[in-house]
Parts: C-alpha cells; sequence; structure tokens
C-alpha cells in the first residue's frame, strides 16, 4: 500500500480501508517455459540442462512427480535409494512364501 498524500481518497474511507491495487495483481510464474512437444507416441518437455543439474540426474534416471498447493514439484530419485527398493523388491519376489508366512 502507497500512502500518496496527492492520490484523493474517496468519501468516507479511511486510510486503514485503501487498498493498492498495484500490489494485487498476481504474479508471474517464476523460472521458464518449457513447450510440450510430441516424443514418439507420447507428449513430453525436454529439460535445459541447468534444470537437470538442480534436480541432480541425468539420461536413465527417474523423476518424481507430486502434487503441491502451487501446481505439481519434480524431484530427483536418490540413485542409491533406488538401487535399494529394487534390491527389496527382488528379494520380496524370491521369498515371497517366506514372507508370507512370517506375516501370519
Amino acid at each position: 500500500m502507497t500512502d500518496d498524500p496527492k492520490k484523493p481518497v474517496p468519501k468516507g474511507v479511511a486510510d486503514s480501508e485503501r487498498f493498492d491495487f498495484e500490489a494485487a495483481k498476481p504474479a508471474k510464474p517464476a523460472g521458464r517455459t518449457l513447450k510440450v512437444r510430441k516424443i514418439g507416441n507420447s507428449l513430453g518437455v525436454v529439460l535445459p540442462k541447468d534444470v537437470l543439474a538442480k534436480l541432480k540426474v541425468s539420461e536413465g534416471d527417474e523423476l518424481s512427480v507430486s502434487e503441491t498447493p502451487d501446481g505439481v514439484a519434480l524431484t530427483g530419485t536418490d540413485r542409491d535409494t533406488a538401487d535399494l527398493m529394487k534390491l527389496a523388491e527382488d528379494i520380496m519376489a524370491k521369498r515371497r512364501r517366506v514372507l508370507k508366512a512370517l506375516a501370519q
């Protein structure tokens, strides 16, 4: 809110009720705009090098997409965690009967 003494204040409006319409304009989203393109039979976006570096991912890595109040967020999957999850899935597949018996 600006308290410009030169701006006329409408009759019956106190200073505390004045509203700064310039500050109320929605902010432009930060960052850059990426174009959605056809890639094979799918649609996708190409991430620039600096974005890949911030996500700490490279070709073949996985990204997690999660909803946020502002839209969606991309996060890189930790390679060590992904390797451990793969190992756990392999063990669970091989030892399914044992794990089922232990669960009872």
